[in-house]
C-alpha cells in the first residue's frame, strides 16, 4: 500500500489558490479535494460539496459537538472555517485548503504532508482581485490576514507566486507529480533490484 499524501494548499484571500486547486484536480483525477467547512455565503461560481461545505453557524456549532470537525478558526473576525474529520494517514491522495494554523495542525499527525503556499506578486494585486470578485465587507481584516499568511510562507515546502497562472499552474501540478514520484521512489526501486537478481 502506497502512503497516501496529504498536499495542503494555503493562500491569502484574492492569491487565486482555488483555481489552482480546480487546475490540480483537473489534472490529476485520483486526488480527492476535501472540502472544509464554511459559514459565510457562497460567491458567485463555488460549488457546494466542492469550494467549501456552506453551512450555518448553528450547524457548525453542532459538527463540533458531534466530532465531525477536526480544527477550526473565526478568520477575519466574523466566519468560521474548519476541516472535516478523517485520518490523512489512510486511503488516497487528498488535497485541502487550510490556513497556516491548520497546517501546522496537520503536520504533527501527518506521515506524509506537502505544504504549497500560493501568493500574489503584490499586496496591491490581492486588494484588486478581492474588490473585482465581490464586494467584499470586510476587505480591511482580509488585507490583515493577507499579512498574516505572507509572514508565514517561508515555513512551506513550496511557495509559488501566482503572477501569471498558467505559469503558476504548471509548477503546481510539477509540485503534485514530483512529490509523487519521490513517494514512489522506493517501490520502483525495490522493482529494479528484482530486475538486476541473478536468473
Amino acid at each position: 500500500m502506497r502512503e497516501p499524501i496529504l498536499f495542503v494548499v494555503t493562500g491569502p484571500s484574492g492569491s487565486g489558490k482555488g483555481t489552482i486547486m480546480r487546475a490540480i484536480i483537473a489534472a490529476f483525477k485520483d486526488i480527492v479535494k476535501v472540502a472544509t467547512f464554511t459559514t459565510r455565503l457562497p460567491r458567485p461560481n463555488e460549488e457546494n460539496g466542492f469550494d467549501y461545505n456552506f453551512v450555518t453557524a448553528e450547524e457548525f456549532r453542532a459538527k463540533i459537538e458531534q466530532s465531525e470537525i477536526a480544527e477550526y478558526e473565526q478568520v477575519y473576525h466574523d466566519h468560521y472555517y474548519g476541516s472535516p474529520q478523517f485520518d490523512p494517514n489512510v486511503g488516497p491522495d487528498r488535497l485541502m485548503e487550510l490556513d497556516f494554523n491548520g497546517m501546522y495542525k496537520y503536520k504533527k499527525t501527518t506521515k506524509r504532508l506537502v505544504s504549497i503556499f500560493i501568493a500574489p506578486p503584490s499586496l496591491e494585486v490581492i486588494a484588486g482581485r478581492i474588490t473585482r470578485r465581490s464586494q467584499e465587507v470586510n476587505l480591511e481584516r482580509r488585507m490583515g490576514n493577507a499579512y498574516e499568511q505572507l509572514q508565514q510562507a517561508e515555513n512551506y515546502d513550496y511557495i509559488i507566486i501566482n503572477e501569471d497562472f498558467e505559469a503558476a499552474r504548471a509548477e503546481a501540478l510539477a509540485v503534485v507529480l514530483a512529490e509523487r514520484l519521490k513517494r514512489d521512489r522506493e517501490r520502483r526501486a525495490t522493482l529494479i533490484k528484482g530486475m538486476c537478481e541473478p536468473r
